[in-house]
């Protein structure tokens, strides 16, 4: 796993944003932040830290995590015995089940794009995450700057660790849920975190472009 800073200026104020499968933080140049230092996490081959979570948590006043796509479920696995530092956690498009035909990618599609994975299968799938043209042409912009055979280890590594937890042993407390979400099927997201707080939005997998900056997504959705 990597650690990155997108934004580092010793701010009171923390988010960990664990980050989707096979990304860095390129897409996520365009989102500036104020009175927050945000720190991603990526390339989930293996789930080591390379800081110390009370070290880094003593650091702040408020420490907020987000998570989205795969990287909800990355979160719950590492920030689990640490969330008592936290003072909120959001789900975004993704559950504690990633890889399942009911909670999360459907187990066939998701071996075959393992499978099949090359260039022209990377962009068919940043097409169907991000859906409308304003945002892909954003998000090819930015794209990351990772190669496919990173990419395809990753998958991999995520389809031989993944295991499922229930909702309800979830650290988050807010899930967002995007209404055309085609690579982690809306219903299935809505079905496995039934009884929890929910917020419903407009858009698709990839939503980042609708916030100017961290300080807008925290502000409006935590």
């Amino acid at each position: 796993m990597i650690s990155t800073w997108l934004h580092h200026h010793q701010q009171k104020q923390l988010i960990i944003f664990c980050n989707g499968w096979g990304m860095d933080a390129t897409p996520f140049l365009p989102l500036g932040a104020g009175e927050y230092d945000v720190l991603m996490l990526s390339d989930y081959r293996d789930l080591a830290l390379d800081f110390d979570p009370a070290t880094l948590f003593s650091q702040y006043q408020l420490s907020f995590l987000i998570s989205w796509s795969m990287g909800v479920w990355a979160g719950q696995q590492i920030f689990q015995p640490w969330s008592h530092f936290l003072q909120g956690a959001m789900a975004i498009n993704g559950t504690l089940c990633p890889i399942h035909d009911q909670f999360g990618i459907p187990v066939q599609l998701y071996g075959a794009t393992l499978e099949q994975f090359s260039a022209t299968i990377r962009l068919k799938f940043y097409r169907r995450m991000c859906r409308d043209h304003q945002t892909l042409d954003t998000f090819l912009g930015h794209q990351p700057q990772r190669s496919v055979e990173s990419q395809a280890l990753e998958l991999a590594a995520l389809q031989g660790q993944v295991t499922c937890q229930p909702a309800a042993d979830a650290i988050y407390k807010k899930i967002v849920i995007a209404g055309q979400d085609m690579v982690v099927p809306t219903a299935n997201q809505i079905s496995f975190w039934q009884g929890c707080d929910i917020h419903r939005v407009e858009g698709a997998h990839f939503l980042f472009y609708g916030w100017n900056s961290w300080d807008d997504l925290v502000g409006t959705l935590l």
